[in-house]
């Protein structure tokens, strides 16, 4: 018996340490408002030596939100570039701060509703902005929260208003090295690539592993125009395949 007693309260422990069972911040109004981070990988390309990294916040609320103070920090291969806007949920507010402490890798992001035609950030789930880097070398990258002196923590405001903290997951990026051109990612660009990404455009097979390695035009699509360009690459001495586009914005929780 006393074993067994022992167990569930091992099983108990366990569970309420899972970040999904955490116990949620009482003026979080509904179920729980989440911040996290997307993709889950960033790219190499080992024909250039360096690579871009757009590295989105997602965010989904529940309820009308008149504040975001969201403070993060990096750490990895990473050289800090900028924080954008773009395709983010919030980038109809004239009041957006980007506070930044690059000596010790941090970034502190507002959104507030200051004008009178300006709504609270409705309920939904999307970008709230991204983060912009340059990534030098191929170990793992890390984003997460931290405090921001003098009082900035990650916070949501109601209309109330009170503030309450969201659940947060970490960002724990993997590195993905490619050369541009190899679709089938076998470490080699030849013919085999161009037949796959042919066949790949006119729906006979499956999208490439990784869907970066055939953007080799660089024109953030994947389509007949790379397949004709990787042609003229192998073929007719035509230009190297560039790094594929890497900005990808869907965030899913």
């Amino acid at each position: 018996m006393r074993n067994l007693k022992l167990f569930f309260v091992i099983i108990t422990l366990l569970i309420f340490a899972n970040p999904s069972f955490a116990q949620q911040d009482p003026n979080d109004p509904g179920a729980p408002d989440s911040v996290w981070f997307c993709p889950g990988e960033i790219y190499y390309p080992l024909s250039v030596g360096s690579g871009k990294a757009y590295l989105h916040i997602g965010f989904v609320n529940d309820d009308s939100v008149a504040a975001i103070t969201a403070p993060f920090v990096w750490s990895g291969p990473l050289t800090f570039d900028s924080v954008t806007f773009r395709e983010s949920r919030v980038s109809y507010l004239e009041y957006k701060t980007i506070n930044l402490d690059l000596p010790n890798k941090k970034v502190l992001i507002g959104a507030i509703p200051v004008k009178e035609e300006e709504h609270l950030i409705s309920p939904g789930r999307g970008v709230l902005a991204t983060l912009c880097f340059t990534i030098n070398a191929t170990s793992p990258s890390y984003l997460d929260t931290i405090f921001f002196p003098p009082l900035n923590h990650l916070y949501f405001v109601t209309s109330e208003p009170k503030s309450y903290v969201p659940r947060f997951v970490p960002g724990s990026f993997p590195v993905i090295q490619y050369w541009p051109g190899d679709v089938d990612y076998n470490q080699k660009v030849d013919v085999a690539d161009i037949v796959y990404l042919a066949r790949y455009v006119f729906g006979i097979f499956p999208p490439p592993p990784y869907p970066v390695t055939s953007d080799v035009n660089g024109d953030c699509e994947i389509n007949l125009a790379d397949a004709v360009y990787l042609a003229h690459y192998k073929f007719k001495s035509g230009p190297k395949p560039v790094p594929g586009c890497v900005w990808m914005s869907s965030c899913v929780d």
